[in-house]
This record gives structure tokens, C-alpha cells and sequence, in this order.
């Protein structure tokens, strides 16, 4: 059956994949990925028309695509960004100058997003604002701090 499956659906939803990833090589990983479930789930497949199974391949696709986009949200949320890497660049003094030339709810949505770890969410329910009104308020202070050290 899987083979059948392969047979029938594998340019129509390559061409999906593709559509859906933006390349090539990304497309045919998740094609592989889309068949490798289907392997895993052929007792249900058997059970489904050709409508049904065409539907089940492309669904399959979509949502293997969007853990994969997920996961690599949650990986780039823990990588450091450029701006936010000052050990060993500015000295604990220095960097709460900098700090302290910030207006004080700046400075505090600041440090604890990107000193103690909260996330937008999590300041947002603290501030009362939105999630993205706390990172346009930490973007208004990257601002700020990069006007800063320019003088």
C-alpha cells in the first residue's frame, strides 16, 4: 500500500512541500518525513477512501511543517542574539550605567527579559500589556542603549 501511496501522491505533494518549505531539499525532507508516518500508520490508511488518504498525506505534510517551524522558534529563542551578548564586553558597572540611562519601566522589562530570563508572555501578564507591546518597549530600549553607546 505504501508503495501505491508513493507511487500515486509523490509529485503532487513534493510540488506541496515545496510550495510550503521555499526549497528543494527542505521539500524532500518533509516528503520523506510525511512517508515515513504513513508507513507507521497504514492499519488507519487501509481504513480510509483515496480521497480520505490523499487528505491524510496533506495534512500529515502541513503539520510536520509546522512542529518543524516551532522547533526552530523555540531553538533561535534560546540562542543568544548579537545584541544581547555583553559578558565579558562591558564590566557589571558599566553595563548598569547603561542600564540606569534607560527610563525605569524600560529598564525593568529589560533586565528581567534578557537578565533573569522571563519571556514576552510572562511580561506582559506582569505589565499589563500586550506581547507585543513588551517587545516594542524592549525594542524602544535596544534603541536606546545602542544610541547610547554610540556617544
Amino acid at each position: 500500500m505504501i508503495t501505491e501511496l508513493y507511487t500515486v501522491y509523490r509529485s503532487e505533494l513534493l510540488r506541496y512541500c515545496c510550495m510550503i518549505c521555499g526549497n528543494v531539499s527542505d521539500a524532500e525532507d518533509l516528503l520523506q518525513e510525511t512517508f515515513m508516518k504513513a508507513l507507521s500508520n497504514l492499519d488507519l490508511l487501509e481504513d480510509l477512501g483515496e480521497k480520505e488518504r490523499r487528505a491524510w498525506l496533506y495534512r500529515v505534510a502541513r503539520n510536520l511543517f509546522y512542529d518543524s517551524c516551532r522547533r526552530q522558534a523555540v531553538e533561535q529563542s534560546h540562542m543568544p542574539r548579537p545584541e544581547e551578548e555583553t559578558d565579558g564586553v562591558f564590566s557589571d558597572f558599566e553595563t548598569a550605567m547603561f542600564l540606569s540611562s534607560l527610563p525605569p519601566d524600560l529598564s525593568q522589562i529589560f533586565i528581567k527579559r534578557y537578565f533573569q530570563g522571563y519571556n514576552s508572555k510572562e511580561l506582559a501578564e506582569e505589565y499589563g500589556l500586550s506581547p507585543s507591546g513588551v517587545r516594542a518597549a524592549l525594542s524602544r530600549a535596544r534603541k536606546l542603549l545602542r544610541e547610547k553607546l554610540k556617544e
